[in-house]
């Protein structure tokens, strides 16, 4: 198996938390499912996401120079499909209820947490685009499970006594 092929493999059994990326560029909304986002400090408070250079996103994400990453619930698993499948591009922001925070990003009322960013910085790094937010506003919402990804596939944490 090619090196790649056994990392996205492998990448596949890393349970992750599932965060809608959104931003507002040209008066127009933009939103895109993504795992890839970390913590980087509390000091300032800054986060990062990672956005394949081929998302239809990508673009309007970097021009914006903002962005909100909302950490969807358990309870948001289709929102998590809808804006997972392009076909449905033109009516992603049909599902849910949203609001906008500081930079103006779409936020989805609801989710467990969201971040509102301002782009502090950006690198490419082989297919991506790391973008570091700055955040701007924070909105605990649920406290209900988290949404997480694997092996294709939404789901939640199981709970150990």
């Amino acid at each position: 198996m090619p090196q790649s092929e056994a990392f996205t493999a492998g990448m596949r059994r890393l349970a992750a938390g599932v965060s809608l990326i959104t931003t507002t560029y040209d008066n127009q909304r933009y939103g895109l499912i993504a795992t890839a986002v970390t913590s980087v400090c509390a000091e300032p408070p800054t986060l990062l996401i990672c956005v394949n250079r081929t998302a239809s996103i990508h673009d309007h994400l970097t021009r914006a120079g903002h962005f909100c990453v909302n950490v969807l619930s358990v309870g948001q698993a289709d929102i998590a499909t809808r804006f997972a499948t392009p076909k449905n591009r033109e009516t992603r922001f049909e599902l849910g209820s949203w609001v906008q925070m500081q930079t103006g990003s779409p936020v989805l009322q609801g989710a467990c947490v969201s971040f509102d960013c301002k782009t502090s910085h950006e690198m490419t790094q082989g297919t991506h685009t790391v973008l570091f937010g700055q955040i701007q506003d924070v909105w605990l919402q649920d406290m209900s499970q988290p949404l997480t990804y694997h092996d294709g596939r939404f789901s939640t944490l199981a709970k150990i006594a």
